[in-house]
């Protein structure tokens, strides 16, 4: 479900901070619950297989493959180096500026095309950037009744020129209306198999 962005705003979130010059694009409730052991950051790979699963999965996988074509032949994909260190420009550096630590003692291990900037207890963030765009997903654990957390998913975009800006507004549509619903979807269902599989390996070993 996609709601409102004052939704995302009214949470006392690291991430307001460090990205005040990015817009807020979307932000989704998740289709699952967190139990108050798990933490946000294990959200990484039911994201990873989502993402990978929508870019094969009916009209939604056309959409992908049909924009990393066009990607291909104009050269749109020719990513920054972010998972180099710390670049110049990166929320990573920008992270690590505003905390004080050094390339060692930032996370280097990333997932798919996204970068981690931070895993925290309540959020996580990780970016991704290309030459049309520098965007960052954000995930924050929002309580609920009888002990459950929801999670919320926000998009953060940085449109680059006159071109990244009319990119990103020719893609609207089909994000919101074909490329999101399937992706939430099968985020909802990769963490359940997770789920699942966690109760099996428990009743194995007990």
């Amino acid at each position: 479900m996609r709601i409102n962005k004052e939704e995302h705003l009214k949470h006392a979130w690291r991430v307001h901070r460090l990205l005040p010059d990015l817009r807020i694009e979307d932000v989704w409730v998740l289709p699952l619950e967190l139990d108050p052991d798990q933490s946000i950051g294990e959200l990484n790979l039911a994201f990873v297989q989502a993402l990978e699963k929508t870019a094969t999965t009916g009209l939604a996988g056309w959409l992908f493959r049909f924009r990393f074509f066009l990607g291909k032949v104009f050269g749109w994909e020719d990513t920054v180096k972010v998972k180099e260190a710390l670049p110049v420009g990166s929320i990573r550096e920008r992270y690590a500026n505003q905390e004080g630590m050094t390339k060692l003692e930032m996370d280097s291990k990333g997932f798919g095309d996204f970068v981690p900037v931070y895993d925290l207890k309540d959020e996580m963030l990780s970016e991704i950037e290309n030459v049309t765009v520098l965007a960052a997903v954000h995930f924050g654990r929002v309580a609920k009744g009888s002990g459950k957390h929801g999670v919320q998913m926000t998009v953060y975009v940085k449109p680059k020129g006159l071109f990244g800006k009319v990119y990103m507004l020719l893609i609207k549509p089909f994000r919101l209306l074909v490329v999101y619903p399937v992706m939430l979807r099968l985020i909802g269902r990769q963490w359940e198999k997770f789920q699942q599989q966690s109760v099996s390996d428990k009743h194995k070993f007990n």
